[in-house]
């Protein structure tokens, strides 16, 4: 029997979505402007929300400083989602770093690098 799409899984897309928007327009800070939201996953109580952000590029200590700007922002981003979501309870927002997407470039580069050599 196939798996339904239940309600965690709506409200997730929703935050991904939203979530996407709000870093795209919204966020002044400079620090963030090159943030990506890649995965959004939702508590069985809709109580808290993991949200995975990467970047395009592959600087740590950019990425420190973006993940320290997100984190202040939090408060803000949180406001900003429960405003645009139609919940009774907003989730309570836990930013991750996801590096699938910096990993891929540096695997990317020495692929290039490779084929160079040859």
């Amino acid at each position: 029997m196939p798996k339904s799409y239940g309600r965690n899984e709506r409200v997730a897309a929703a935050i991904r979505r939203e979530m996407a928007d709000i870093l795209q327009h919204e966020i002044k800070d400079p620090r963030v402007n090159r943030a990506t939201v890649t995965e959004v996953s939702v508590s069985p109580d809709l109580r808290n929300a993991r949200i995975y952000i990467s970047f395009l590029t592959d600087d740590e200590e950019e990425i420190k400083n973006a993940m320290r700007g997100l984190k202040s922002a939090k408060g803000f981003l949180r406001s900003a989602l429960a405003s645009r979501l139609n919940l009774r309870y907003m989730p309570d927002l836990d930013l991750r770093y996801d590096k699938l997407l910096t990993d891929s470039m540096h695997l990317d580069a020495l692929i290039a690098r490779g084929l160079h050599r040859d």
